[in-house]
């Protein structure tokens, strides 16, 4: 028996081959494969492949012309990959240990579960038999496990699943739908993925939000493989015309975008969001009992001071942006709560929601629970994923009876009115927004939270940005969608697909001055000041004399080391607005590079004047007035510095050392000089004595003093 590894080298080694339409050398090293996947059926489709190349070959070498040639070798280049695909899945089959191959082994030792037929036969009888499955455990694993593991369709096989996706309650057909899905996952097949197409036709938004994401998961997974294939681009063509379907990927692309802030937002939350809460005042363990001592029955004033603190304020603005752009904000919250049994089940983080379910249903515990019946009713309608869901159901099985019962207790009666907007938020939760987003946070937990998560390839850690897909292209690059995707990328800060996304939409639109804008903005952030340049110009032929696009210009000039071009627009930039401080020191800074000091220090002073606290500006006057020669100046400014906590700053102190040094005060040059060594270490104070070593020179430090420093300090 061939090693596993060995066999999927072999497996890449062939489908390279395949790929550079090396066929002969391919199909001599699939043998190897087929010997040992000892399976019948795909000997017989190996021979059968290699005897129709052997021809095809053979009619070349004998002049017949046939029109259908270039069809028939793209379909062997394509059938010979699935073949590849499916030998290592054969000899998987006999030895893998990973969940998905000992489900197939399972299935195999029960008899009505051995082929695709059988099975849905099986899932049949069990619906006459007893009516309504939707309950049936058993019904439900075996229904995910056997279209999650069924090996390639062929157009029979995708036209039975589709009649039994009719006949399944909504909840099983949503089932149906994930495992088809989470198969295309495991290995592509291009009845599946047209299957996923097929389901969307489905009336119900928890079936066709489900197939609509599956489109675009399976797609970000092998588009380099459904490229190539012309009936999956003939299916995405007969799309083109359809509004809502396009409306509904969009729709799945923006939701997959959305996860990749997922882990920095729980970080966020663990790290920062909820210990800043664990903080409030009313959370205090009374200790002695004395403060239930009461003496007057008010507010504590101290939980007002916490909610005014700046840290919670800020945290809490931060909540409420990311809650507002659709973010995932509930991951970090549920992560711990997927520890339970249920959870260990892989169909179970795909299954729809039910508080009927067995393995969650309150009303199965044998006690009075009719107080929780407003959290059930509520958990219906919020905006918690399917997989949250029954976690909050799980804990909730899980506490101690009389825990529960005193929860119930105190829950309200349920009224009308209340009843009537529980019915509302159900409906707003339950459109085919929220059903795309819920499903693709399913999806998100299964992948980062399953138990046995590294068996599987997880889509999101791939590229996520369908705009690559050329499978997908048609039906998501007109300019509308274009713009939000840009603005997306834009906002989560990953520039460098914004820029790109932008620079499509101003070859797809008129450029306008926000794509030239934020285009330059993205270009700024990635530190292409040239480029930067270019689209900051643009938005200015379009729109003059705009601060924010003229700050900006000024600052890609400065960066760009062309201060002269800055100044100008740092000067038509004062021009709008006079009594931007930060203005007039960027300004003040840009002409003292250019050595026009005294029109420097006249904004530097007046910024002095108008905060006299600013330390920014103090450092600017400081070290401007040594570069300009005026060393009184100088040492009064780097004096103020110091006391007021400059000392512990290590630039601050390598510029008192350098003004100490120019005023041939040596022995208080290397005082200083061997604090900020001994603050940065002695690498890093090199690097930066090195680096201000032009300035120096300006200063008429002659050149021998420079390693002389560095010497004296290293022998200190």
């Amino acid at each position: 028996m061939i090693d596993i590894n060995k066999a999927a080298e072999l497996h890449t080694m062939v489908a390279d081959l395949i790929r550079k339409e090396q066929l002969l050398t391919a199909y001599a090293k699939m043998k190897v494969l087929v010997e040992e996947a000892a399976d019948w059926n795909l000997r017989s489709e190996y021979e059968n492949m290699t005897e129709t190349y052997q021809r095809m070959l053979d009619f070349i070498a004998q002049n017949m012309a046939d029109p259908e040639r270039g069809k028939m070798y793209r379909n062997l280049i394509a059938k010979s990959l699935i073949l590849n695909d499916r030998l290592l899945r054969a000899i998987h089959i006999q030895v893998g240990t990973s969940l998905y191959y000992r489900t197939i082994r399972d299935l195999l030792r029960t008899p009505q579960m051995v082929s695709l037929y059988d099975a849905i036969e099986w899932i049949r009888q069990s619906i006459k038999a007893d009516g309504d499955v939707s309950h049936n455990i058993e019904v439900q694993h075996r229904l995910f496990n056997t279209l999650w593991t069924s090996d390639i369709w062929s157009p029979n096989d995708r036209t039975l699943v589709y009649e039994l996706l009719q006949e399944l309650p909504e909840n099983l057909a949503a089932l149906c739908v994930s495992a088809i899905t989470m198969g295309l996952m495991e290995m592509y097949d291009p009845q599946k993925y047209l299957f996923l197409f097929d389901a969307y036709a489905h009336p119900a938004n928890i079936v066709n939000q489900r197939a609509v994401t599956g489109i675009a998961l399976g797609c970000l997974m092998h588009d380099n493989r459904m490229r190539n294939s012309g009936e999956i681009r003939d299916c995405v063509k007969s799309f083109e015309e359809n509004a809502a379907f396009k409306k509904d990927l969009q729709c799945a692309q923006m939701q997959i975008l959305r996860s990749r802030e997922t882990e920095k937002i729980s970080k966020f939350m663990n790290e920062e969001f909820i210990p800043e809460m664990l903080k409030n005042p009313a959370l205090k363990k009374d200790k002695t009992g004395l403060d239930s001592l009461a003496i007057e029955d008010t507010m504590n004033p101290e939980w007002e001071k916490w909610i005014e603190s700046k840290d919670v304020k800020s945290k809490m603005n931060i909540m409420n942006q990311l809650y507002t752009t659709g973010a995932d904000i509930h991951m970090a919250s549920f992560a711990n709560m997927k520890n339970f049994p249920f959870f260990r089940e892989i169909s179970n983080w795909f299954l729809p929601f039910d508080p009927k379910h067995p393995d969650v249903a309150i009303d199965n515990l044998g006690e009075d629970t009719s107080g929780l019946k407003i959290v059930q009713q509520m958990v219906g309608g919020s905006e918690f994923c399917d997989s949250d869901c029954y976690s909050l159901y799980l804990f909730l099985t899980s506490l101690p009876q009389g825990t529960r019962q005193m929860m119930s207790q105190h829950m309200p009666t349920l009224t009308e009115e209340m009843q009537e907007q529980i019915k509302e938020l159900y409906a707003r939760q339950n459109d085919r927004i929220n059903v795309c987003k819920k499903y693709t946070q399913n999806v998100y937990r299964f992948y980062k939270l399953f138990a046995r998560r590294h068996e599987f390839t997880d889509v999101f850690d791939e590229e996520t940005n369908l705009q690559y897909c050329d499978t997908l292209h048609p039906l998501v690059s007109d300019s509308a969608h274009l713009h939000d995707v840009a603005m997306l990328l834009f906002n989560q800060k990953h520039y460098e697909e914004a820029e790109m996304m932008y620079a499509s939409l101003e070859m797809a639109t008129i450029p306008t001055v926000e794509i030239s804008q934020k285009r330059g903005f993205c270009l700024q952030q990635l530190k292409r000041y040239d480029e930067a340049i270019e689209q900051y110009e643009n938005a200015d032929l379009q729109h003059p004399n705009n601060l924010w696009n003229l700050t900006h210009l000024a600052q890609c000039c400065n960066y760009a080391d062309q201060p002269e071009k800055a100044v100008q627009y740092y000067l038509k930039a004062e021009e709008i607005s006079p009594d931007d401080l930060n203005l007039q020191l960027q300004t003040g800074n840009c002409l003292a590079k250019l050595g026009q000091y005294d029109e420097a220090f006249k904004r530097f002073f007046k910024v002095h004047y108008l905060d006299e606290k600013s330390t920014t500006v103090w450092r600017a006057i400081a070290w401007y007035s040594l570069m300009a020669g005026k060393m009184e100046q100088a040492e009064r400014f780097y004096r103020m510095i110091e006391d007021n906590g400059g000392d512990d700053n290590a630039p601050d102190l390598l510029n008192i050392g350098h003004m100490h040094w120019i005023n041939q005060r040596f022995s208080d040059a290397i005082k200083y000089y061997k604090r900020c060594s001994q603050s940065v270490g002695e690498e890093t104070f090199r690097e930066m004595v090195l680096s201000d070593a032009d300035s120096l020179l300006l200063m008429n430090v002659p050149p021998m003093d420079i390693p002389l420093i560095l010497d004296l300090v290293a022998s200190e």
